[in-house]
């Protein structure tokens, strides 16, 4: 018998998905996860399709179905596919059937569905009581349906588990403050820096830094980030532009980001950086010519951001014509970019 985990919706969800396995093979599935890792979610929803037909593993067809789904912020459709993955398979839980459940939680958040998701991370909090990222990403249910206590007292839940999770903290004090809790998100990055900075990284000092407003020790911190051997560069360097920024000294954002690719050329988020600072500086041209370098790169995460900035850059010239024809290719790789189809009908108007 199939083995279900508390909580019911408008169907029941369980939080088993482990065994799955099919005598046809799967071929089909693996292609649709690839063109999901590369953000091709089409082509990843036409092999689910091919998989489906071929007769191979259903769960994990419904799985990538909803996963691709949610990506293209089809949220009804996503929730539909992750629930019939979840339910149609029997076993033990194991952790792809927290991760499935993850995904529907997105789902619901997506679709303004709070109290769902609320009650899918319940279910995992049932049974994981010391996963901190559920307790955070409850709190940004809580929050967004309302319920400030509720909220917070999840953050509170999710920084005690991993007090030094300062990715997390940052993200918690980001959603506080997009909520309009500025000083309990400032407090939280005050304490985090209080209490944390003898074992902290530079790298985390310079970004709590940044966040409280304190440029210049996020400069210090972060520069020195920059000079060690075993940190990771780009996003160091990605805040430490930022830096620049923030007040409006592009010059020396643009200065950091170019003898940052002087170096290593193959950072399509770096262009991308750089080509928005151009465009705020009123340089459209180089602006340009900084997403043609990092579209050239091919990386998938970025060319959405990079085709579109640069159609963008090219407005800001007049030159409506020539947007007009990118959005044409823009919009036949990313058709469902609702914006961008408005943005479309402004361009054939010009």
């Amino acid at each position: 018998m199939k083995r279900v985990l508390a909580i019911a919706l408008a169907a029941s969800i369980c939080l088993s998905m482990a065994g799955c396995g099919s005598l046809a093979g799967r071929h089909n599935i693996d292609s649709g996860f690839s063109y999901i890792d590369s953000h091709e979610y089409q082509n990843a929803l036409e092999s689910f399709d091919a998989a489906l037909e071929n007769g191979e593993d259903q769960c994990l067809i419904h799985r990538g179905k909803g996963i691709a789904y949610l990506r293209s912020g089809e949220y009804e459709q996503a929730a539909d596919e992750l629930l019939l993955s979840l339910s149609c398979d029997e076993g033990i839980v194991d952790d792809m059937d927290f991760d499935t459940n993850y995904y529907l939680a997105e789902a619901y958040l997506g679709l303004s569905e709070y109290n769902k998701a609320k009650e899918v991370y319940d279910a995992i909090l049932a049974l994981r009581s010391k996963d901190s990222n559920a307790y955070y990403l409850r709190g940004i249910a809580e929050l967004a349906s309302g319920n400030h206590d509720g909220g917070y007292s999840d953050f509170t839940k999710a920084i005690a588990l991993n007090a030094k999770d300062y990715s997390m903290i940052i993200m918690i004090y980001k959603a506080l403050d997009e909520y309009g809790y500025s000083d309990e998100a400032t407090g939280i990055l005050q304490t985090a820096m209080s209490g944390g900075s003898d074992f902290m990284t530079n790298f985390e000092k310079g970004q709590i830094s940044f966040y409280l407003g304190n440029n210049a020790e996020a400069q210090s911190y972060l520069e020195a980030a920059r000079n060690e051997r075993d940190q990771e560069k780009e996003p160091v360097v990605i805040m430490l532009g930022q830096t620049g920024e923030k007040q409006g000294d592009y010059n020396y954002a643009i200065s950091v980001y170019r003898n940052y690719l002087s170096e290593n050329p193959d950072s399509a988020l770096v262009y991308n950086q750089l080509g928005m600072c151009q465009i705020r500086q009123g340089d459209y041209q180089s602006a340009v010519s900084s997403f043609e370098s990092g579209i050239a790169l091919d990386d998938k995460e970025m060319n959405q951001a990079l085709m579109l900035n640069q159609i963008t850059a090219y407005e800001y010239m007049g030159e409506f014509q020539v947007a007009a024809g990118m959005m044409e290719d823009y919009l036949a790789t990313y058709p469902e970019d609702k914006e961008a189809q408005r943005e479309n009908i402004f361009l054939s108007t010009r």
